[in-house]
């Protein structure tokens, strides 16, 4: 114990009477912890809007635009208004096409969106048979960043939920203006018709107003008939021919005030109540025929007769037409009164009469996802910081054995000075460094990196664990095996840092690597890491802790015991070393 004591002291005495010596041991503990520091900070937020934003994405837009419903519609002019005002993409719009795609080869651009001039064509053409399917071409560069193209791929995202909102908007505004343009305001008006009411609502509401015009007109003609059937009679029993005139007399003036309130706009505008006006009008003129017809037969009374007789066939026609359109109305409205009652029909208007945006919204994603953060992290930084401590530690592990010799010098005075005595002696001087690097380094990841953690002082403790065991690992590779023992650190090195799940999921990676992984002591230091950052769960934090502590007695045994076979060898390749005049 004693030798092992003056072996230390005899080290902390050299280094405290030699400036350089201070300064380096300074950096042993500083740059690690930088390196540690600076990529925490650089990647605290990468995927948030302000990071996103300064990635250049180029959208250029030749569509056409289309007719739907007299309403003209340009998919594409929406779409690039609406990204005016989005800033998860740095969006560059380009006056051409051409300037779009050549920003993205000449690297101006990380990539480009173009939607041709046929978009919003294709994109209406569920309205007809001739259906398309609407493209919008993506442009990107993957040659100038690797990373880049997973966060462009944010905006085809962002554009085709903008063309699905925007087309369900649109057709719900010529939705909304087909309602509007079925009749003008004052008819709507005198229906009791309101912006409230849907389509159907409108359709029910006319069919029952010409259900209406059509008891009217139905009433008019019976009024016809007993005119017609009084003349018949009249003429059956006519003595003179004044009876017959003022009989005539009495029907057209009938007619013609019948005729008058049509003109006043008693019944309305309708098509129907149109073409039954019309249809009064010729019985009208029939009347009048028949007192012209009369004046002609000159008493002749069979004449007069038989042209009565054409009139009330004509008349009971039209009554039976009028009949049979009254029963097909009020057919119609029954089964659109069935429509109403539907739960689809409901659910169709539901979504018809909602605030456009809000349609758009939900069709471009119909399903909502309720997320229950579980351990929530608050920024990639954090939850990136325990992959760059642990990784710093290593450095500055690997730092230490480049920069101190493990190899002990002769000591005057001391004596019996075996191997462990030097092995032990000389790793207090790298164990004392080592944890002031991690203690140092978790301070700057807490107050000037700001990282979130939920366990400060477990953090530490992991950290302070990590640092004494990749020391002690990597002092007695080298130990035991000189260069080769660093060369070794450094491959382990590497070999942890691609697959220990600090970037991508070690389980995207092939079985034997994780295989390999999971006998290296990395992932167990990052994983005792994330659970003070995020949360604890069970008693998963301790066992990573024991994982780590299993390489102690590993590190000695290959400190004391492998490495007595490989002295003679490293012996032989540091002589050689200096015989090259090249290497330290």
């Amino acid at each position: 114990m004693k030798n092992i004591f003056t072996i230390f002291l005899t080290d902390f005495k050299r280094i405290k009477t030699n400036v350089v010596a201070v300064v380096i041991i300074l950096g042993l503990i500083i740059v690690p912890a930088l390196y540690a520091w600076f990529n925490i900070l650089s990647n605290w937020d990468p995927y948030g809007e302000e990071s996103t934003s300064k990635i250049k994405v180029a959208i250029a837009s030749d569509d056409e635009g289309a007719q739907i419903e007299g309403i003209y519609f340009n998919m594409g002019d929406e779409v690039v208004s609406a990204l005016e005002s989005n800033n998860s993409i740095g969006w560059v719009f380009t006056d051409t096409t051409e300037a779009a795609i050549e920003g993205v080869y000449s690297g101006d651009y990380y990539a480009a969106l173009v939607i041709p001039s046929e978009f919003t064509g294709d994109l209406i053409s569920f309205l007809s048979e001739d259906v398309k399917h609407p493209e919008i071409t993506y442009y990107e560069n993957e040659k100038k960043n690797a990373i880049a193209p997973k966060i462009t791929s944010k905006a085809k995202t962002t554009v085709q939920q903008q063309v699905n909102a925007t087309l369900v908007s649109t057709l719900s505004q010529v939705m909304t203006k087909a309602v509007g343009t079925i009749m003008d305001t004052d008819e709507m008006a005198t229906l009791g018709i309101t912006e409230a009411d849907t389509i159907v609502d409108v359709i029910i509401k006319q069919l029952r107003s010409a259900i209406n015009q059509v008891d009217t007109f139905e009433a008019l003609v019976d009024s016809f008939i007993l005119v017609v059937d009084s003349l018949n009679e009249t003429a059956d029993a006519a003595e003179n021919a004044e009876t017959i005139d003022n009989t005539v007399g009495w029907g057209q003036s009938t007619l013609s005030g019948v005729q008058g309130s049509l003109n006043t706009g008693i019944v309305g505008q309708t098509s129907i109540a149109r073409s039954l006006s019309a249809s009064l009008a010729s019985i009208q003129s029939l009347l009048t025929l028949v007192s012209e017809t009369y004046e002609d037969a000159k008493g002749d009374l069979e004449a007069f007769n038989n042209s009565l007789q054409t009139m009330g066939i004509n008349l009971h026609e039209t009554k039976s037409l009028m009949t049979d359109m009254k029963t097909n109305l009020e057919e119609t409205v029954e089964e659109l009164e069935a429509l109403q009652e539907d739960e689809s029909y409901q659910m169709l208007m539901e979504i018809m009469t909602a605030d456009p945006e809000a349609v758009g919204d939900f069709m471009a994603s119909p399903v909502e996802i309720e997320t229950n953060r579980i351990f929530p992290v608050e920024n990639y930084g954090s939850a990136m910081a325990s992959f760059y401590t642990v990784l710093a530690i290593w450095v500055e592990s690997l730092f230490l054995v480049a920069i101190i010799h493990v190899g002990v010098h002769p000591i005057d005075g001391l004596k019996n000075v075996r191997a462990e005595h030097k092995y032990v002696g000389r790793y207090i001087t790298f164990f004392l460094v080592g944890q002031v690097n991690a203690i140092l380094t978790v301070l700057g990841n807490l107050y000037f990196c700001s990282i979130q953690c939920v366990e400060p002082l477990k953090l530490w403790f992991a950290g302070a664990t990590a640092s004494l065991v990749f020391t002690l690992l990597i002092y007695s590779l080298t130990f035991a095996f000189g260069n080769i023992g660093e060369a070794a650190a450094v491959i382990i090195m590497v070999i942890q840092v691609a697959g220990a799940g600090g970037t991508f999921p070690k389980e995207v990676l092939p079985d034997i690597f994780q295989k390999i992984y999971s006998l290296l002591p990395f992932p167990y230091a990052m994983d005792a890491m994330k659970e003070a950052v995020g949360g604890l769960y069970g008693s998963y934090y301790w066992e990573c802790i024991g994982h780590l502590l299993l390489y102690i007695p590993v590190s000695v045994i290959i400190g004391l015991v492998l490495g007595k076979p490989f002295e003679k060898m490293n012996d032989l390749i540091e002589e050689n070393k200096e015989g090259s005049g090249l290497m330290l």
